[in-house]
């Protein structure tokens, strides 16, 4: 009598790929569970460092997955190793673990005994309704093998193993392991790939069709798959030696995961404006960033990962935007116009101006209303500007860094102005966006007052002058400033905005105040305070130049001359160095004559005609 589970266990030979003993349903096998007879064990201890390895290049057909090794299985009372309870009475059923690789190689042992469509019309049987294709079909030694490229049809075939009974009595073996093919990109390989491409391609409209193109039936004998880099570049310079002017491509359903190879299609595919992409295993949109080069008009992305991390299809939308700005198709959708400036990419710009005026009547206005403010305000009091503002007028200030590094020095701290900074991003409570914002003139005034003393470079200013009617003006300024009473003398870079009305007087006052306050960088640095008038204006008085030879102007630069010297009374030599020392901006000139007037520094001889 036939010792209890007395079969043999099955056996892999290494040399010739093919089972050595029969595995009867009437034989139940015995399994060795000593500790040490697993030789296989530490293929799977390096599984999750080799899986990019895998899928970079050529994978061995025998490479284990999908299953762990089994571990000794200890009973009730019993030891290390003993063998295991049969089926019913303990034992743990076998479980799939899906892998990292979108293919699966199936193994029938023995099935080289029965025709092919013998034992897959017996699988399909056993799984349906579910159906798959088996790619690659082949016999090794007197086993089986394919490959599915779908997870699900993967693991209903892992559960099938012994379960199908065939005609002659034995229990069809099933093995599943997440591997794939080895591939060998060839001549051979490339002819095939470029015959499948010639027949997928559409002339008319310069498209070319490649929805999962490892399954065509004319690539059937070879592992064709596009989510392999080495077959997807060998894919693209097919297309690009053939068809350098395509414009879409479809890349449908090809398991595509990570895309960094990719980014040589906006040098090899110049003209490509069209790329579907749905139905693939594309993780993030930040995976799409090597193909932000294409000047894509079209994009699809459905079925892939990524769109399950948007919540709100319009950021999704825009996201995708940011990355192809010309897009206006995604998705299958027409995408709304993009909000923009409606000006050809070639268009010429106007040349860049210090100062910018609506309207040119406001000049003057403009020039005495900040000559006298920031004559009061880097003075030793501030309390005269009571005069310039609303009885209801409205200030706030904000402050920012402008590196996080500016944060650790000294010199470069914020500290003065971060405590009273009404900065909206940061503070959010109703209340205390009401707290940090000053209302009348007394308040405001008071506030201005604590700020740290200042001496501003009225040279850099850049002054533009938004809106100017009878009842608003609107004045937004750029500039530098010294704090004079601060250690080191600091300077810090400002941007200001006053909405001026008329008062009650006659005159106009300020109604809303709004300063930024930051760090200068660099070149403001290099620059601040450089562009002063110490010839045009000297501090102290100098001999009449001796006559010379009047210069010659072209005839701008001789009204500008003439206008200069008609507004602030002086001769032509003084009006000739202001204008040189300004850059011949006449409203900088005028602003500058202005400030240095009030405060007495300019020479009696500057008058003198």
């Amino acid at each position: 009598m036939p010792k209890r589970g007395g079969g043999r266990m099955r056996n892999w030979k290494a040399d010739n790929d093919h089972f050595e003993h029969d595995d009867r349903a009437s034989n139940p096998r015995r399994v060795s569970f000593k500790p040490g007879t697993n030789k296989g064990k530490n293929k799977f201890n390096s599984w999750k460092n080799t899986a990019k390895l895998l899928l970079d290049d050529d994978v061995d057909m025998g490479a284990s997955g999908g299953q762990g090794p089994r571990k000794p299985y200890r009973g009730r009372g019993g030891r290390l190793g003993s063998p295991a309870p049969r089926s019913g009475h303990g034992i743990t059923k076998k479980k799939f673990v899906a892998g990292m690789l979108p293919w699966y190689q199936i193994i029938i042992p023995y099935g080289a005994k029965h025709d092919k469509d013998v034992v897959l019309r017996a699988l399909l049987d056993h799984i349906s309704p579910e159906i798959f294709i088996p790619h690659y079909y082949k016999i090794n030694g007197n086993a089986a093998v394919f490959y599915v490229d779908d997870v699900k049809i993967a693991e209903k075939l892992f559960h099938a193993d012994r379960k199908i009974m065939m005609s002659d009595g034995f229990k069809l073996v099933v093995i599943v392991r997440n591997t794939v093919p080895n591939v060998n990109v060839d001549a051979d390989m490339k002819e095939k790939m470029k015959l499948v491409m010639a027949k997928r391609y559409n002339a008319a409209t310069k498209a070319l069709d490649l929805t999962k193109f490892h399954a065509d039936p004319d690539l059937s004998e070879i592992f064709c798959a596009l989510f392999r880099p080495v077959i997807m570049l060998a894919a693209i310079d097919i297309i690009a030696e053939n068809i350098p002017d395509l414009e879409a491509l479809n890349l449908n359903d090809n398991k595509l995961h990570g895309l960094e190879h990719l980014k040589i299609l906006s040098t090899k595919l110049k003209s490509l404006k069209i790329l579907y992409m749905a139905d693939n295993r594309i993780p993030f949109l930040g995976s799409l960033d090597p193909l932000k080069s294409l000047p894509l008009v079209e994009l699809y992305l459905k079925g892939n990962p990524l769109l399950n991390r948007f919540n709100d299809h319009d950021i999704y939308i825009s996201d995708v935007r940011k990355k192809f700005p010309k897009l206006v198709r995604l998705d299958g959708v027409d995408l709304p116009p993009a909000i923009g400036f409606d000006v050809s990419e070639d268009v010429t710009l106007p040349p860049r101006q210090q100062s910018f005026l609506i309207d040119p009547a406001g000049q003057d206005l403009v020039r005495e209303f900040l000559t006298q403010y920031f004559a009061i305000f880097d003075s030793e009091s501030r309390q005269p500007l009571l005069e310039a503002y609303h009885e209801s007028a409205t200030m706030s200030m904000a402050a920012n860094y402008l590196t996080n590094d500016n944060r650790n020095m000294p010199a470069t701290r914020l500290n003065q102005y971060i405590s009273n900074s009404r900065n909206i991003i940061r503070i959010t409570e109703r209340e205390s966006r009401r707290r940090y914002l000053r209302t009348g003139k007394l308040q405001v005034v008071s506030f201005l007052s604590d700020l740290p003393k200042t001496t501003h470079d009225l040279m850099g200013f850049a002054v533009d002058l938004l809106v100017f009617t009878p009842t608003m003006i609107v004045l937004t300024m750029n500039g530098l400033y010294k704090e004079t009473n601060t250690s080191g003398s600091p300077t810090r870079s400002f941007h200001r905005t006053f909405v001026i009305v008329p008062n009650s007087g006659g005159g106009f006052c300020i109604i809303n105040d709004m300063l930024y306050v930051t760090n200068t960088t660099k070149e403001q640095e290099e620059s601040a305070f450089k562009s002063g008038m110490p010839e045009a204006i000297p501090p102290t008085p100098a001999p009449t130049p001796t006559p010379a030879p009047a210069p010659s102007f072209s005839n701008d630069h001789q009204m500008l001359l003439n206008t200069l010297g008609q507004q602030t009374g002086m001769n032509e030599h003084w009006s000739l160095n202001c204008l040189q020392e300004t850059g011949w901006d006449l409203q900088r000139a005028l602003f500058i004559f202005n400030q240095l007037q009030s405060e007495g520094k300019i020479p009696p001889e500057a008058f003198i005609k």
